[in-house]
């Protein structure tokens, strides 16, 4: 298993810079549980030190305490590295990625959000001739169709996500209107809708929600859904249709489509 990046999941003023307080959240990721014990004699310090790490971070509702220790917070998404996240279910998001790309039509106006699913819908776009508008830096990496006018978002980069947030991203968003949008997120739940790890990137795909002149799809692959991430980007209302795999269950797809949104499960080829 990967180990994950720690985005902060209560405020987003609060960032981890504590070495072990990282190191106990990339330990309960892999394992769900840790003793204090254990910590105590993997880092070398008392026990109280450690009741005090984990405390910290209860507060903060990174994890839950238990008697002798603690588990990871009921449900939360931790936000991975992109290079980890672009290596996980690789062909279910190509596939999902192609079928998407398919949906644009050419002179289409595209919002594409961050994420490693959203980028397999911008390299399966070559031989249309669209204007893409993202914020995801990520594909400056890849070999565009010179048909594909590129409008990268200005703003603050995020390495970990390799992504454009903050206030000028939005700012330049606010001047453009899409005839289509695409979003990648990291939770989609039946009741809290879709939700995102990383509070800046919440920013920056309500505007381009709020600027979509038409549908607006959601790319997510079976892992992130029935999941709750940290920060919510939109309740399923806002969104039009969801483009999943073939892992996601029926019965949940079902769910969806009774709340109003249509769903995709796109096939394993093989």
């Amino acid at each position: 298993m990967t180990t994950p990046h720690i985005e902060p999941a209560a405020s987003p003023k609060m960032i981890i810079t504590n070495y072990r307080h990282k190191k106990i959240l990339e330990m309960l990721y892999q394992r769900q549980s840790v003793s204090a014990d254990e910590l105590s004699n993997e880092f070398g310090v008392s026990k109280i030190t450690i009741r005090r790490d984990l405390d910290t971070l209860a507060n903060n509702k990174l994890l839950e305490r238990t008697r002798g220790g603690a588990v990871l917070a009921s449900g939360l998404r931790l936000e991975e590295f992109f290079e980890e996240k672009d290596s996980v279910a690789k062909r279910e998001k190509l596939l999902i990625g192609r079928y998407v790309a398919d949906l644009i039509a050419e002179n289409d106006t595209v919002f594409v959000n961050a994420g490693s699913t959203t980028l397999e819908v911008i390299r399966h776009l070559n031989g249309k001739k669209v204007r893409l508008v993202s914020n995801n830096a990520a594909c400056l990496g890849l070999d565009l169709d010179p048909k594909t006018e590129l409008i990268l978002l200005g703003g603050e980069y995020r390495s970990q996500s390799k992504s454009l947030v903050g206030d000028l991203t939005i700012a330049g968003l606010h001047s453009i209107f899409s005839s289509i949008t695409v979003l990648g997120i990291n939770g989609v739940s039946i009741k809290k809708g879709c939700t995102s790890a990383v509070h800046q990137e919440t920013g920056v795909n309500k505007a381009m929600i709020e600027n979509s002149s038409g549908k607006v799809i959601v790319v997510a692959d079976h892992s992130k859904m029935n999941c709750v991430s940290s920060f919510l980007t939109c309740p399923l209302a806002r969104i039009d249709m969801i483009v999943t795999d073939w892992g996601t269950p029926a019965a949940f797809c079902a769910e969806l489509e009774e709340a109003g949104v249509a769903v995709v499960r796109v096939q394993d080829e093989d």
